[in-house]
């Protein structure tokens, strides 16, 4: 069924384009808020605890992708789920 697999394909690419948006949405609001008034902070600690012997930096640059990745991984398939049960809602089949 072709129809079906395109179906959640665009809503697969619609869950991955509502997230790159949000995900945007903050990291102007970090340049805005934080970087253009103080400093252009070049790196950013991401350890897990300030405690933490392993010290991990990632560039600003990569925080989006870093962050779109991370929300995919995390609510792609609850996200998907949803927006399916809400279409399948919309045409009146289930």
């Amino acid at each position: 069924m072709t129809s079906t697999n395109a179906i959640e394909k665009a809503l697969q690419q619609k869950i991955a384009e509502e997230i790159r948006s949000e995900v945007k949405a903050f990291v102007n609001t970090i340049e805005q808020k934080f970087r253009t008034p103080y400093n252009n902070c070049s790196f950013y600690d991401i350890s897990r605890t300030s405690s933490d012997n392993r010290d991990f930096y990632i560039q600003f640059h990569e925080m989006e992708t870093l962050l779109c990745r991370m929300l995919h991984s995390g609510h792609e398939d609850a996200m998907l789920k949803k927006k399916s049960q809400e279409l399948l809602n919309k045409l009146e089949l289930i």
